[in-house]
């Protein structure tokens, strides 16, 4: 059994008086007491409807809450007797809770889940975001049976998408992970996912859980760690996910510091495995593997062109020490150009962010700093997705996305050569 001394004595012995389990629902939570509720009522109707005689535990793991988010908890249990019989299941189904920290962290948090699944030995594990407030019944389950019944030992969502949704996902962080470790798993991140107790005692050995990477976005660590470890992935469509007020996200700024710290991260603590990986392998995918609809506006860009232009004036030394001269001359004369006919080219975006995730490898300057380098080259790649796209169909964006896709892998050639070369 791992190490799980980290773990408060308190919720040690509510682990205990539980015993083992098969599956486990993870819900991570901070200042989400509009929402608890109902998200618990669904993975509790889940696991009533779905896994009726299964033994299983809803694990409830706050970051310090300040509103009445562990009250709502644990009234919540109250109201149903505490630990009680389900209407239908045929086993009981606990509810654990515990304090990780005094400050959100989704490292944190899955670090505590986890170990407490790795103690329970359960088979087959979910962590569902209270932040999300389309969460139902059918989620848990599809999130949970591909692992507890298919063998898989990692599950991504799929979402359906309005076609100005989730554009960094789609422009950046999809097309780069699904080339550079060879799977093609469209949300590897995520708010929602599925993961087998095998990998969750493969995580919980690895001494990562204090890096920054993993403790801002812990669900791409974990997919990249099944991937590298040779496990079975796949994802399931979910369909429209609605987020509450209070779980907006962060600005674009911290959110590539997130993502594409990420991502740039894992290809380093990565790179046996990838640099030799042939091209990408589709993943078993339940239902669609996209959904675009029509409905929805395009973001206001009449900002987005000048902040891009301004951040490659501003930042002109800093990105002269990430990108090739000639990579760097391409962007300042784009960023020269007359803005109705801007257009930042694939095999340019693609090239870019190869040569950052290079200089991130030989540590040309600050890694944190470097990856703040690449927003305003984001910008102006989401200004030309714009232009290009305000009017086209879903059908058309999909089929751009795949040909970026394709860039991508054609050029991965071109990232192993600056990944490898001498510095």
């Amino acid at each position: 059994m791992a190490e799980e001394s980290f773990l408060a004595d308190d919720f040690l012995r509510q682990l205990m008086s539980v015993g083992e389990v098969d599956v486990l629902v993870g819900i991570p939570s901070y200042n989400n007491a509009s929402t608890l509720e109902q998200t618990l009522e669904s993975a509790e109707e889940s696991l009533r409807q779905n896994f009726v005689r299964e033994r299983a535990v809803i694990l409830n793991v706050d970051g310090g809450s300040t509103d009445e988010t562990r009250q709502v908890f644990e009234q919540s249990g109250e109201r149903k007797g505490g630990i009680h019989k389900g209407l239908t299941s045929l086993r009981t189904i606990h509810r654990v809770s515990c304090l990780y920290d005094k400050s959100p962290s989704q490292g944190l948090a899955l670090h505590s889940i986890v170990a407490a699944a790795d103690l329970l030995r359960a088979r087959a594990c979910a962590i569902i975001s209270p932040a999300t407030s389309s969460v139902t019944p059918s989620w848990v389950a599809n999130l949970l049976r591909p692992v507890y019944r298919e063998g898989l030992d990692f599950v991504a969502p799929l979402y359906a998408r309005s076609q100005f949704q989730g554009l960094l996902a789609r422009d950046l962080l999809y097309p780069m992970s699904r080339a550079i470790f060879g799977q093609r798993i469209r949300e590897l991140y995520s708010e929602e996912w599925g993961f087998s107790g095998r990998l969750a005692s493969q995580c919980l050995e690895k001494d990562v859980w204090h890096e920054e990477a993993v403790r801002a976005r812990p669900e791409a660590w974990m997919a990249i760690t099944a991937i590298s470890g040779g496990l079975k992935c796949g994802q399931y469509f979910l369909g429209s996910r609605g987020v509450s007020p209070a779980g907006t996200g962060p600005d674009i700024v911290e959110a590539i510091r997130q993502t594409v710290g990420n991502l740039f991260w894992c290809m380093e603590t990565n790179q046996a495995y990838w640099l030799s990986r042939p091209n990408s392998q589709p993943v078993t995918t339940f239902g669609p593997d996209h959904e675009l609809s029509p409905d929805g506006l395009p973001p206001s860009h009449e900002k987005i062109f000048e902040l891009f232009r301004s951040g490659v004036s501003e930042l002109e030394p800093i990105l002269g020490s990430i990108l090739s001269q000639d990579t760097h001359a391409q962007i300042k004369a784009i960023a020269l150009s007359d803005r109705t006919k801007f257009h930042f080219a694939a095999e340019l975006w693609v090239k870019t962010l190869y040569e950052f995730a290079a200089s991130y490898h030989h540590t040309v300057l600050n890694r944190d700093h470097l990856v703040q380098a690449l927003v305003p080259l984001y910008r102006g790649r989401l200004y030309s997705f714009l232009l290009e796209h305000t009017n086209s169909s879903a059908e058309t964006m999909e089929a751009q996305s795949e040909i970026l896709c394709q860039e991508f892998e054609r050029q991965k050639p071109y990232l192993i050569d600056r990944w490898t070369a001498k510095s």
